[in-house]
This record gives C-alpha cells, sequence and structure tokens, in this order.
C-alpha cells in the first residue's frame, strides 16, 4: 500500500494542487520518526496522490522563528495548510503544546510550494484567559467577494473564522472572529477541531469540516454547510454546529468512522481532513491510526462522492485511481461487509455484519429481509430493510487493504446514519 507506507507518520494533512508544477502536495504536523530530526511542518508531494515523496521541512532552515519560539515554546509545528494569492504561497501553522492554550498560528510564505517558507508574522495569538484556541488553521477565499478568511479554533470555544488581509495574509480585525461550531463540555470535554472549508459549485454551499472527540481513538469527521461562508452552518438534520443542548454525538453528519473489515488493515481515528476538488473528482484526505498499532499514524486519501441532498459520501476504500460510476445491478449483486457508523462509539473499530443482494432484487441484512434497486444513471443504489431506507454510491474500487478488485459502497439511511460497504470476492 505505497499511499499509506509513503505517507507514513503524516499528521493532520492539508491537501494542495499546484497548477505551475503539476503535483499534489500535503503539509502535515511535525509528527513520527521523522519529526525528530525534520522541524518547520512535513511537505510530501505526488503526482496520482498514491506515491508520496518526502520532501522535508517547510519552513526555512527547519526552524521555529524566533518570535513564535518565545510566545509557545513549542518544540514542533502543527497542521500547516496553503493558499496561493498571486504568485505567492501562503502557509498557515499552528506552535503550541498538548493541552494547552498558549498558542500562536503564524504565516509564511514563498515563492514555491516546496518553500522553503519565511515566517511574516502572527496572525492570532491565544492565552489560557482567551476563549478560543490558536491552532488548525485553514484559508479560505469567499467565493462572492475574494476575501480571505482563516477557520481555526480546538476544544476551548470551538471553532472560529477570522477575516485576513488580503494584501499580506494576517488578521484583518481585531479579536478571535465569529464562532462557526462548538460543543458542550459534558460527555466529550469540548473536542472539535481541525476545521476544513470546501465550498461546492454545484450544490452552492460552503461545507464546514470538524473532527470530534480524541485523535488517539474515536476520532471521526462531522460536516455542516452554510450558502455563506461567515455561516450559520447547519447539519443534515437543520441542526446548528453551535448547538450545545442536543447529546454531544448527534450534531453534525458524521462521514468517517474507525473500521475493521474481515481481512486487511483496518483504521481507527480517521480525522482532522482536508479536501480537494479537481474537475468533477472529489478527495477527503485525512490521518489514520492502524488498529493494529494506533501509536503509528498514517496518510489516508479516499474518493469523495455526493449525495442527492448535496452531502458528501466517503469510500470505504484507499484511492487508487478509480472513478465513479459504469456500474451494473449484475456487477453489484453478491455479499458485502457492511459497517454501520455509531453516534456514540463505543468502541474503536466498528465490525462487519454480512449484506446479500441478490440477483432478484431481494437483500439480506444479518437475519432482516429486504429489496433492492440500482439505478444506473444516477449511480444510485437502494436498500429498503426492516422499513429503513438507505441510498448508496458504488465505486469500482481496488482492494488496497485485502488485496485484488472490489466494489465499494457509500452511503446513509434516511435517518442520516452512515453505512459502508465492500463486496466479497466470490
Amino acid at each position: 500500500m505505497e499511499q499509506i507506507e509513503g505517507g507514513l507518520f503524516s499528521h493532520d494533512p492539508a491537501i494542495f494542487y499546484d497548477d505551475a508544477s503539476g503535483y499534489y502536495y500535503t503539509y502535515s504536523t511535525d509528527a513520527g520518526p521523522k519529526g525528530r530530526d525534520c522541524i518547520g511542518g512535513h511537505i510530501r508531494r505526488s503526482k496520482d496522490l498514491i506515491h508520496f515523496e518526502f520532501l522535508g521541512a517547510a519552513l526555512k532552515d527547519g526552524k521555529i522563528p524566533e518570535e513564535v519560539l518565545e510566545l509557545t515554546h513549542a518544540r514542533n509545528i502543527w497542521a500547516p495548510d496553503i493558499i496561493k494569492e498571486g504568485n505567492e504561497y501562503r502557509l498557515y501553522y499552528s506552535a503550541s503544546s498538548f493541552g494547552s492554550q498558549n498558542s500562536v498560528i503564524g504565516l509564511a510564505v514563498s515563492d514555491s510550494p516546496e518553500g522553503p517558507f519565511v515566517h511574516r508574522g502572527i496572525v492570532v495569538q491565544t492565552t489560557f484567559a482567551s476563549p478560543v484556541n490558536a491552532i488548525d488553521a485553514n484559508p479560505v477565499r469567499d467565493e462572492e467577494t475574494g476575501e480571505h478568511y482563516m477557520v481555526y479554533g480546538s476544544f476551548w470555544g470551538g471553532i472560529r473564522l477570522l477575516k485576513l488581509d488580503r494584501a499580506t495574509g494576517l488578521a484583518d480585525e481585531e479579536g478571535y472572529g465569529i464562532s462557526l461550531a462548538c460543543r458542550p463540555r459534558r460527555s466529550c470535554d469540548t473536542a472539535i477541531e481541525g476545521p476544513y472549508i470546501k465550498y461546492n459549485p454545484k450544490t452552492g454551499y460552503y461545507y464546514l469540516f470538524v473532527s470530534y472527540d480524541s485523535l488517539s481513538n474515536v476520532y471521526n469527521v462531522r460536516v455542516g454547510r452554510s450558502k455563506k461562508l461567515t455561516g450559520p452552518y447547519l447539519d443534515h438534520n437543520g441542526v446548528l454546529m453551535t448547538d450545545m443542548e442536543k447529546p454531544a454525538n448527534h450534531v453534525g453528519l458524521k462521514i468517517t468512522t474507525g473500521y475493521s473489515f474481515k481481512e486487511g488493515t483496518g483504521f481507527l481515528g480517521l480525522g482532522h481532513n482536508s479536501v480537494l476538488r479537481r474537475g468533477k473528482d472529489w478527495y477527503m484526505v485525512c490521518h489514520a491510526r492502524y488498529e493494529k498499532d494506533p501509536r503509528v499514524h498514517t496518510l489516508n486519501i479516499r474518493k469523495m462522492l455526493w449525495d442527492d441532498a448535496g452531502w458528501p459520501l466517503v469510500s470505504p476504500c484507499l484511492y487508487d485511481g478509480e472513478t465513479e460510476g459504469g456500474l451494473t445491478m449484475a456487477n453489484l449483486t453478491g455479499k458485502y461487509q457492511r459497517i454501520d457508523f455509531v453516534l456514540d462509539v463505543k468502541r474503536l473499530c466498528e465490525q462487519p455484519t454480512l449484506m446479500r443482494l441478490d440477483a432478484d432484487g431481494g437483500c439480506k441484512i444479518g437475519d432482516l429481509h429486504g429489496r433492492w434497486n440500482y439505478d444506473e444513471a444516477r449511480n444510485d443504489l437502494e436498500v429498503v430493510i426492516n422499513g429503513a431506507i438507505e441510498h448508496y454510491r458504488a465505486i469500482r474500487s481496488t482492494d488496497r487493504e485485502e488485496g485484488g478488485e472490489t466494489i465499494a459502497l457509500t452511503g446513509r439511511n434516511d435517518a442520516g446514519i452512515g453505512v459502508w460497504g465492500k463486496k466479497i470476492k466470490e
């Protein structure tokens, strides 16, 4: 699995495609063995989103700038992300320490996506007295005005959006910006971080992706959307992402989960994601931990599709160049390993149950019987089981965990709960 190996120890990966060089780049936290001898944000590049080459540190001389070091005493750089303005590449990075609000988001610039990036200044700083934590920056443009913003935040106070000066890339307003998402302290200790905003021109929505819970175990990605960059962001049930009254794990559309198929790798903690769109193709990039050794994290890139209601769906299979469509009911007929998402997570990796799609349109999930149908033109697979309706997108995929070819299903039921499927080789 070269994608996994080439991205080994990638943490908090931000994806970027550079038109000038024709390369895809990921920028990630200093973590793992390379992080001990390479400080300043890790850069990797790829021509195909499958094979990755480690390039080294992003910041000039691989050093944390002195003014940032004096304020934070940080030992490494976290969660860098990039935006291009004119011919200038702007890298936003975080400096902090685990469990601290003594944090800084800095800006460094370069004339190349491969750096070196030279420190320009501090965008925002927080202390123990601040209402938010200055880490996990994602720069984003307003599609209507072209103005630049930065979404950021973690735990304390949740997620904020700060306006930037388009000319300099630094803050264009005082304070910490407006609140976009947060969580109550009860049961989850306010764990929300890794914000990323992406606009979909087909739906006309901005999508706010955030990660819930502990990055070392049950990390998962949730989504809300808004017609305006500045919000408000609502989930698939129409609930505000700032809602503090509903159960902590019942706000935000859940699009990733820890899972373990019958054979293969098994991953947990799929989170801190970024999103890439190239033409009609979409990808979700995140880090995940191996089920067999959760201390080791790695890069995950998965195809991202969209359902009829305009919400994202993520493939259960690692990306290997596949495209959507070109399948028939005959292709889909057979047995599948099925992963049901759980909102109130109780185990690190959800285990598969058996799902069978029969040639006569009958289906069976566990002991339950139902019906299924496939609309080839829309790539919509509908399953009706025990009174519930499920809709999936199907992808002809390479099974990079268990080997060979397979068909991947990604969808959700009419209650908005996610389901993954992977066809079993007969």
